[in-house]
């Protein structure tokens, strides 16, 4: 029987110039191989955990509402609030009603946990079959009223470490859901700790901001787990949308277990890497071991769905007729409904070095545009930094003079996408930093939002060696 899934990989310079060093970039796809016969079996189990901010702003309105009706005066967390009456959910009456209906959608074999966090956790749900009505109803009705503090992710995230630690979850395929609204006070606890959920616990993180969150943070806990995500609510239909596909694909999971190791040639180096499906998430710089590997954790992978891989590197100077391999990518993965434990496919990933100078020119406008699409999140992040820098008066006229730069680079970039809507988007944003010297977080966090979806599905060649 085939392999249930193929490795493929496509260079933007299949071909080098000899005699100097050079540039690459790998696009590395995983996809299922319809040929193998492995479709969508039983659903496996589902363990789902949700991390529900409760701090004080949680029960401001999701968004704006002129219809309002202004009942009093008010303080929540350090500044001055007015209640109102509306027909506009709170956030956390948003999360509140979120969490019901998942824990409707999910079957008898399936199991449950919550945790609620202001300034401190909140554990309300702890390994629960979601068929346990009255326990989850109770659940709900305390995660309407607890809490009220500040915001303290880390503090969170420990209490779902401890929760794992304690509790066996079976077989189930787990993951975590994280809906928070407001600056961490403590950033870099948190991220320690989502770095022990993912690299310990193999747990991936699915990270939605709503409020005055920072995106750029949570996509730094995002990716803490290449089966991570993260997205903006800015409306109470996102939040339903939003928690339900992730709750969707997780039911949809046919391989577990799942790694990616790169073998990279030891005369190379590696650069930035990217996940570029199923959403776009920059990763950082690829670091390989004493073996010259990096192993990938994947986790999961659903049926149907492609996976994606950008990384550049910097490969030595070569005689002209020579094959270079560039890397040796093997997957491994367990296939639990098929009873197919430990499975392994791999590729090597080679360019060549020519003397023509007509094929030393091509390039592959697919991997091209991928590479555009995806350095635009990691430009979003950087404007983010500089932004933050103006806001804390750090900012020097250069900063200002960089974020004016790169503001109109991606009006230009999302111009030459014929992506009119963005680019002026990005206008929008100019005409901000212009007029107030910044740029609000609202308008930076639709900008990374938007920045992690991926475009057309690009269809790579597999040249092995």
């Amino acid at each position: 029987m085939p392999d249930a899934f193929r490795l493929k990989w496509k260079l933007d310079r299949p071909f080098l110039e000899p005699g100097k060093p050079e540039d690459v970039h790998v696009l590395l796809t995983v996809e299922p191989d319809t040929a193998s016969g492995v479709g969508a079996a039983a659903q496996l189990p589902v363990h789902l955990l949700l991390l529900v901010d409760v701090s004080g702003s949680m029960d401001f309105l999701v968004r704006h509402d002129p219809n309002a009706q202004k009942i009093g005066d008010g303080f929540t967390e350090g500044h001055a609030t007015q209640r109102v009456v509306s027909n506009v959910p709170s956030r956390r009456e948003m999360a509140c009603a979120v969490v019901q209906k998942l824990a409707e959608r999910l079957g008898p074999d399936d199991m449950i946990s919550l945790v609620a966090f202001d300034d401190y956790p909140h554990v309300l749900l702890q390994h629960v079959s979601p068929m346990a009505a009255d326990v989850v109803l109770n659940a709900l009705r305390t995660l309407g009223t607890v809490g009220g503090g500040g915001t303290s992710l880390g503090k969170g995230l420990a209490a779902i470490r401890v929760l794992l630690t304690n509790h066996d979850d079976g077989q189930r395929t787990r993951k975590l859901v994280v809906l928070t609204d407001g600056e961490d006070e403590d950033p870099g606890q948190a991220l320690v700790e989502a770095q022990t959920l993912g690299q310990q616990y193999n747990l991936p993180i699915v990270a939605f901001g709503t409020g005055e969150c920072k995106v750029a943070f949570l996509t730094e806990i995002a990716r803490t787990n290449l089966a991570g995500g993260f997205n903006h609510i800015r409306h109470e239909t996102d939040a339903e949308q939003y928690f339900f596909q992730v709750l969707q694909g997780q039911k949809n999971i046919q391989a577990t277990n799942v790694t990616l190791t790169l073998w990279l040639s030891p005369e190379l180096h590696v650069r930035e890497l990217y996940r570029t499906r199923p959403e776009i998430l920059f990763v950082g710089s690829l670091e390989p071991d004493a073996n010259n590997q990096v192993v990938l954790r994947l986790e999961q992978m659903e049926h149907g769905k492609a996976y994606e891989f950008l990384f550049r590197c910097s490969l030595p100077a070569r005689a002209a007729n020579q094959r270079f391999r560039i890397a040796k990518a093997t997957l491994r993965y367990d296939l639990p409904a098929a009873g197919k434990l430990q499975q392994a496919v791999e590729t090597n990933i080679v360019v060549e070095y020519t003397a023509d100078p007509a094929r030393a020119q091509e390039r592959s406008g697919d991997v091209k545009r991928v590479l555009a699409r995806a350095e635009v999140q990691r430009q979003v992040l950087f404007l983010q930094t500089k932004i933050d820098a103006v806001q804390q008066n750090r900012a020097t006229d250069r900063d200002r003079a960089i974020i004016a730069k790169l503001l109109a680079a991606l009006v230009q970039k999302f111009q030459e996408f014929g992506d009119q809507a963005v680019a002026n988007q990005y206008r929008a944003m100019q005409a901000e930093f212009l007029r107030k010297g910044t740029i609000s977080q609202e308008m930076l966090n639709r900008s990374l939002a938007a920045s992690s979806r991926a475009e057309e599905l690009v269809v790579a060649q597999d040249i092995d060696f």
